[in-house]
């Protein structure tokens, strides 16, 4: 089921750079940090798929990329209840995902925010 209602299309990414595939551990939301313990996850594929965990629930989609700008399609994800503050964060996490996102990649860590912003999502490369 989508969030927001609409269908899937695929809108695959036509060229993916290699070091932007691979699994993220979220680190920062919009400068709010995150509960520890809380293993929020994006995994970017090189066929224009996402997906992950986002604190309660799972989620996938697709997404394309086109000047630098990353732009994710309606999520479909599981609908299971947690407490609060963990659905808190990650209603939070989704609504970064709703906007075009330029990105950054320093070292390990993989920065999603609206161009020229500095805070966003902060994620670190993570090995499963």
């Amino acid at each position: 089921m989508l969030l927001d209602g609409q269908s899937v299309t695929n809108i695959a990414a036509a060229s993916v750079p290699a070091e932007l595939v691979g699994t993220w551990l979220a680190e920062d939301i919009s400068g709010r940090g995150v509960m520890d313990f809380l293993q929020t996850t994006l995994e970017i594929n090189d066929d224009g798929t996402y997906s992950g965990f986002a604190g309660c629930n799972s989620y996938t989609g697709v997404f394309s990329l086109s000047s630098g700008i990353l732009a994710f399609g309606p999520v479909a994800s599981t609908r299971k209840m947690c407490p609060p503050a963990v659905m808190d964060q990650e209603r939070k996490f989704f609504d970064v995902l709703k906007t075009g996102l330029s990105w950054t990649i320093d070292g390990t860590k993989l920065l999603l925010a609206k161009p020229g912003a500095t805070s966003g999502l902060l994620l670190a490369r993570h090995d499963i």
